[in-house]
């Protein structure tokens, strides 16, 4: 009986944790515009190693150039044509990098960043334990020996600018993993374990640069919207409106400096324009723009979203009788 209570209150509990969030987080409007505030070419060189695990640093290496990779706003330069290309100029890329080899090694290259640093530590370990074996009830009613093994990768990453060979970012990141094997179940050893590490550092490695070098903003057009808090929901997202209606834009600055200018221009199916909007914008802010097409023939439009200048994003959306 006192189990079941527990069990009833743990589930109580979790209805009102989730309803609270549900209550406080406003839904980001359903699309994301990546705004890069310079040009972001970016090489990752060559890592160096001064720890005891042979080969780490090329695992470093591969996992920040698939990280950044997959972020939006970035174009990474070939690896494999970076280390052609270093040795036909007789280059070195790996130890410390003077500015001079690095304005070069833009040069040649056409990227505006260079990615480089050290892995200086990698811990492994393994340490006795018990595992459940079984389960009853959602308790557990037998243990069994186990080992937890874990590895660590401590590395520093830097970000030199390729025009000037200036270091622009210097973080020390770590990475870590573990897991654990039951007694008699055999290990298959570190090398996956600080593979994941190196992908958790390649994540962090990928925020930073994102977070300094772009915005974000998140947008969606709605038929309708109803105010939460400091923000909005849309109702009903859609490209298709009847005429006559209002066309609503709603905009989440997700990543923005406080002061960014941005401007919003609605145009019509001859290019010309049917409305505009200036504003100053801060970050986390957000905002409700309504096109009132009233007096609007049907057809097709777009609405443009610029910020500093540089277009954010290009939304088409029709107008129909």
């Amino acid at each position: 009986m006192e189990d079941k209570t527990a069990l009833l209150i743990a589930l109580a509990v979790g209805i009102i944790v989730i309803v609270g969030l549900l209550f406080f987080v406003i839904p980001e409007p359903a699309e994301r515009a990546v705004i890069a505030t310079e040009r972001l070419d970016i090489a990752v060189l060559a890592f160096r190693n001064s720890s005891s695990w042979s080969g780490v640093q090329e695992t470093v290496r591969g996992r920040i150039e698939t990280g950044l990779v997959n972020q939006s706003g970035i174009h990474v330069f070939s690896r494999t044509q970076l280390d052609a290309l270093l040795v036909e100029q007789s280059l070195s890329a790996t130890g410390l990098l003077d500015p001079a080899t690095a304005v070069k090694i833009g040069s040649l290259t056409g990227v505006s960043k260079l990615v480089t640093g050290s892995v200086y530590a990698v811990d492994t370990s393994a340490e006795a334990t018990t595992a459940c074996a079984k389960w009853e009830n959602g308790a557990c009613v037998q243990t069994v020996p186990a080992t937890t093994y874990a590895a660590k990768i401590s590395a520093q990453v830097e970000v030199i600018d390729a025009r000037t060979g200036q270091i622009e970012q210097a973080m020390d990141v770590d990475g870590s993993d573990s897991t654990t094997v039951l007694q008699g179940t055999l290990f298959g050893g570190f090398d996956s374990l600080l593979a994941d590490s190196a992908s958790e550092i390649a994540s962090e490695v990928a925020g930073n640069v994102t977070s300094s070098y772009t915005r974000e903003i998140r947008y969606g057009l709605y038929e309708d919207v109803e105010t939460k808090r400091n923000g909005y929901v849309g109702k009903n997202e859609t490209r298709r409106f009847v005429a006559g209606s209002d066309v609503r834009l709603v905009l989440h600055y997700t990543r923005v400096r406080d002061g960014d200018l941005f401007d919003l221009d609605w145009t019509g199916p001859s290019g010309e324009s049917v409305g505009h909007v200036e504003d100053v914008v801060s970050n986390g802010g957000w905002s409700l723009e309504t096109l009132d097409s009233g007096t609007l023939l049907p057809g097709r439009y777009v609405v443009t979203g610029t910020l500093n200048g540089i277009v954010a994003f290009q939304e088409p959306f029709t107008l129909v009788p």
